[in-house]
């Protein structure tokens, strides 16, 4: 009937007062979200409870994301984990969408601290900047095609404080390069500092790479607390000691929790079940 609500044929509510969101969708894309912020495979009842539906309807949708590679079910012990299609569509994606979410942040620190700020990614194991805001101040340090060792730069001390163990171990089982004499190239004195960057979701570098600047840098993460991006500040050596680049951590972390919350998928409430 014209002007009445909208049903399609699964039965999925458009509700009003809100975009049109398909309920079954919504509900799978919040169950896939639930397994990848998961640090272990979860059962179709944990799914469930997370995701605030009943299990019955977990089974079905779950069952859908396994059908197109969302998400993989161990056939030994039923429990799910993220499948092979996230992976391919991360890979024809572009970075717009995260430029676009960090942009308001980036400018607010660099608004606040008149300093240059930066937006990186890592790229297998290289940084790579995706997005800048320049400051006002006439001497800047520009990083345009600068390739930073990430044991001698502030975000990729924070790359490497979450690489998985082993990876850890084989990187820094081959001698690391001294740049400058504030270049921490001893390992154990290196693992010393990611294990502290890694509960600060913080490290700085100064004039580790090269004499004339430092910097400092805050991980974005996901709900796993895994890094997916970093926000840099890079200042010349002389405005800065190595102590202060230490008061650059609250404008970062906090522009980083901002940045996680952009992040994060707008849910409806509507007919969820509670979570206990």
């Amino acid at each position: 009937m014209l002007g009445g609500p909208s049903i399609d044929q699964d039965n999925d509510e458009v509700r009003s007062g809100q975009s049109k969101l398909v309920q079954s969708v919504e509900r799978a894309l919040s169950m896939l979200e639930e397994v990848a912020a998961s640090v272990a495979p979860l059962t179709t009842s944990e799914v469930a409870r997370r995701a605030g539906v009943n299990r019955g309807t977990a089974w079905r949708l779950l069952s859908t994301l396994e059908h197109f590679h969302l998400v993989e079910r161990d056939p030994l012990n039923g429990r799910y984990s993220v499948g092979s299609s996230p992976a391919r569509l991360a890979a024809a994606s572009d970075a717009g969408p995260l430029v676009r979410r960090a942009r308001p942040v980036l400018e607010e620190i660099c608004a606040e601290l008149d300093e240059c700020v930066y937006l990186m990614v890592s790229t297998g194991y290289t940084m790579t900047v995706l997005d800048e805001v320049r400051a006002s101040r006439p001497v800047q340090v520009n990083l345009a095609g600068l390739d930073v060792p990430l044991h001698a730069g502030s975000a990729g001390k924070l790359f490497l404080a979450f690489l998985p163990q082993n990876e850890l171990d084989e990187l820094l089982s081959k001698p690391l390069e001294s740049f400058t004499s504030r270049t921490v190239s001893d390992p154990a004195q290196l693992r010393a500092e990611l294990d502290r960057a890694r509960a600060d979701r913080f490290a700085v570098a100064y004039q580790e790479h090269l004499p004339d600047w430092g910097g400092a840098s805050a991980a974005v993460c996901d709900r796993r607390g895994i890094p997916v991006a970093y926000l840099n500040v890079t200042v010349p050596a002389y405005r800065y000691s190595a102590d202060e680049l230490q008061v650059l951590s609250e404008p970062l972390l906090r522009g980083a929790a901002q940045l996680e919350k952009r992040l994060l998928p707008t849910r409806s409430d509507t007919n969820r079940l509670p979570v206990p």
